[in-house]
């Protein structure tokens, strides 16, 4: 389907890459967390291959084998935690008499203030807590997890809880837009002019329900070659929100007269820049230009681990010539080159681009607005790392090279 593009759009095919995979890992049975992985990663492989520009087919991918890592991580600590109690059921120690009060403080140690410091102090004590046991007993260790593999039948029981968060993530994926429309209030106050670029449908749903406590006008710019900005003025206008379509021409001229400007994005890479509808460049230059503040509204979703200078990925797609010239102009010189003999044809071909996406960097960012919060550029680095595990994010090289062949 990703290859006759019955599927389009950044979220309708998240949301179809991950109800595939979860129809995949139940329908197949997987006898621990390995077997698994490396089934999520050849059936990613293959749907980002079929679809190379839609990034978020890799991102779902990703948190799907995020789930299963940090799944596969909570088992063995549990086993390490079972393992640990056969050898002090083994090897019991009188304890030392203790007071009731003493025996009690004992046992439930002081809550810890949630510092950023203390977390991480917290992290590391858990990692070392769950290897000591495996160093001490592993004859027990493998014994407890060869008897619940029997027990179970040959199936991993980290395998349920990957189904539920497939479930939950399927749900965030549907409602995407409405969480990042709550939002809209913290960032759009009265009487403010907002400036936004072609068509999105993130921006219209942030504006709208900003709409409904605050009174503010809308300056829409078309969005030429595909022209959805007249879309979204429509529809703006239908709601009742004050609103002004401009060529693309006056996005300069206009931008003195803004507070901010929104736009949507396909795809926010790794080092904070974004993938966005092409002409949208020009628009953060002239926000910069004027010291306007430039918004972007992108779902993690569309959080990639990707660079913009990788050489191995295309991050631009290209469109039929017919938006940008008429084929009865491509009619014309056919005609002329038939009539004239003396002109060649590098003089009559004429060459006519027509790129959907553009490059935003993140200097001329300002602000992230997600389904989770706002974010700054800075800040991606953090998100890639709670959403990814740096394992994943080359899927299969050598058998992505093999499926393109």
């Amino acid at each position: 389907m990703p290859r006759r593009r019955q599927i389009e759009g950044s979220l309708n095919t998240a949301r179809a890459t991950a109800e595939l995979l979860r129809s995949l890992i139940t329908r197949k049975g997987h006898s621990d967390a390995t077997s698994l992985l490396s089934d999520v990663r050849i059936w990613g492989t293959q749907l980002q291959a079929a679809k190379p520009l839609e990034l978020a087919v890799g991102n779902i991918v990703r948190r799907v084998l995020h789930m299963i890592r940090e799944e596969s991580q909570n088992v063995r600590s549990i086993y390490c935690l079972a393992s640990n109690l056969m050898v002090d059921d083994l090897h019991v120690k009188p304890m030392p008499q203790l007071s009731s009060q003493a025996g009690r403080a004992f046992r439930q140690p002081p809550p810890r203030s949630a510092s950023l410091h203390n977390l991480l102090d917290l992290q590391h004590d858990d990692v070392s807590a769950a290897a000591a046991p495996s160093q001490q007993a592993p004859d027990s260790q493998d014994a407890a997890q060869s008897g619940a593999q029997r027990r179970r039948g040959g199936h991993w029981e980290g395998k349920a809880s990957i189904i539920d968060q497939l479930n939950e993530l399927v749900g965030e994926l549907r409602d995407i837009d409405s969480n990042i429309a709550l939002h809209a209030v913290e960032h759009i106050h009265a009487n403010e002019s907002i400036l936004t670029f072609g068509m999105s449908d993130t921006v219209l749903a942030f504006l709208l329900e900003a709409a409904k406590k605050r009174d503010f006008q809308v300056v829409v710019a078309e969005g030429a070659p595909r022209y959805g900005g007249q879309e979204l003025a429509r529809k703006l206008a239908q709601a009742g929100l004050q609103t002004t379509a401009i060529p693309d021409a006056a996005i300069f001229a206009m931008m003195a007269r803004v507070n901010k400007v929104l736009v949507g994005a396909h795809a926010l890479l790794a080092n904070g820049g974004v993938m966005t509808g092409v002409g949208s460049h020009l628009v953060a230059l002239a926000a910069k230009r004027h010291a306007v503040p430039f918004v972007v509204l992108v779902g993690l979703h569309k959080l990639s681990p990707l660079f913009p200078h990788d050489p191995s990925v295309s991050f631009n797609d290209f469109k039929s010539p017919s938006d940008v010239m008429d084929f009865s102009m491509v009619a014309e010189v056919l005609d002329a080159e038939e009539s004239t003999a003396s002109v060649s044809e590098e003089q009559l071909y004429v060459h006519a681009p027509n790129p959907v996406f553009d490059y935003v960097p993140p200097e001329l960012i300002s602000l992230f607005v997600t389904d989770t919060g706002g974010y700054t550029p800075s800040y991606v680095y953090r998100l890639l790392a709670e959403y990814y595990s740096r394992e994943d994010y080359t899927l299969s090289r050598e058998l992505l090279d093999t499926i393109v062949r």
